[in-house]
């Protein structure tokens, strides 16, 4: 456990010796909460989806790919630096190595997630809305963890599979499909079968979810409910968690076998 929490360490300094965490992980959904909030006012407030609480569950799950890049790009620039295969040498074994860069990644997402809440509280003040209890904001992080978790490992992948070159443009696909196909700020439910599409994924079930616990209206003006949407998202939810940790462990222990 001692040889984990050291390569945590390591791991944690240089994440965080990075700009690219504060621009993007932690600035970008700021800016993206600010942006949504002047068009939502200069729409006169006719934009259920940009409204605090139907945005914070998009904003949050899609911050979160922002976490799958910062995990393809530390172990992709560690593999071709050559430090993980002089490490390799160590007596630490791959699950090891696994969860030094995953609970990184846990640290970096609760940090975006309580950015996320701080930002949308401060709107509710400003706006002199009513906000979460503090009841909903625990369930809501408790709802996100698994698209996190997701999104954690798939980057974990992308660096273990591609370079420091190429990780970054795979795991770009990968935001823009959370920002759209996760109904993030666009009213999925007024689709149709694009809609319908979109269940079979993580993004949109994870948000869907997230605006149950918020409380927030659709395009339609109903309160989301845990209806058969939520109940059929949990599935490709929990699959997409599973198989994103079971690649990357298989990959990475792959790699390291190889490299040895």
């Amino acid at each position: 456990m001692s040889r984990t929490i050291n390569f945590l360490k390591r791991n944690f300094k240089e994440v965080f010796r990075d700009p690219i965490i504060y621009i993007f992980c932690l600035g970008f959904p700021i800016l993206m909460f600010l942006l949504f909030y002047v068009i939502n006012n200069f729409s006169n407030s006719q934009t259920p989806t940009f409204e605090t609480r139907s945005l914070l569950p998009g904003i949050i799950t899609f911050s979160y790919s922002f976490v799958m890049l910062t995990m393809s790009l530390i172990v992709s620039k560690d593999k071709q630096t050559f430090f993980l295969k002089r490490l390799y040498s160590s007596p630490m074994k791959a699950h090891e190595y696994i969860l030094g860069y995953a609970f990184v990644g846990l640290i970096v997402g609760f940090l975006q997630t309580i950015v996320c809440i701080f930002v949308s509280f401060l709107i509710s003040v400003v706006d002199g809305v009513a906000f979460l209890t503090f009841g909903e904001i625990l369930l809501l992080i408790l709802s996100q963890i698994p698209i996190m978790i997701t999104n954690i490992f798939l980057g974990l992948l992308f660096g273990s599979l591609f370079n420091d070159k190429s990780a970054p443009g795979i795991t770009s696909v990968f935001i823009s499909l959370s920002g759209i196909l996760g109904g993030c700020w666009m009213p999925l439910e007024t689709m149709g079968g694009f809609e319908t599409i979109c269940r079979c994924l993580p993004f949109y079930p994870s948000v869907y979810i997230g605006r149950v616990v918020t409380n927030a209206t659709n395009a339609f003006g109903d309160v989301y409910v845990f209806n058969g949407v939520a109940w059929f998202g949990l599935l490709p939810i929990v699959i997409f968690m599973f198989v994103s940790i079971l690649l990357s462990t298989v990959f990475f222990k792959k790699i390291m076998t190889s490299d040895k």
